[in-house]
């Protein structure tokens, strides 16, 4: 991790924790670590795994992008692209109004 900065890191899983309204030891569970390395990756003092992170960001619903770079956009959205992509260029404007008037309707 020589190009990414552990402390802005920590603090990116640090904000998205209390955003999701977990505790740190609810996060750990989830992220199968435990709540006092958690710690540690929150204030900077500690780095961690390709596994750890991939553990972390499934947790927190957000793309290891996000975690490590502060860029990119959730998991969820990554599936919205997915299905968005199986589309052929013809039906893509359709779409569009779909899911325009989804959102409409949710407001």
């Amino acid at each position: 991790m020589e190009d990414v900065d552990k402390r802005e890191l920590g603090f990116r899983i640090y904000c998205l924790r209390k955003e999701k309204g977990y505790s740190r030891e609810t996060l750990a569970e989830l992220a199968d670590i435990s709540s006092g390395f958690l710690y540690e990756i929150e204030v900077g003092k500690k780095g961690f795994s390709a596994l750890t992170l991939k553990l972390l960001s499934n947790a927190l619903n957000i793309s290891s992008d996000y975690l490590l770079f502060g860029s990119s956009h959730s998991n969820y959205e990554d599936d919205i692209i997915d299905t968005i992509e199986k589309f052929e260029p013809g039906h893509l404007e359709k779409v569009k109004e779909l899911l325009q008037l989804v959102y409409d309707i949710s407001k």
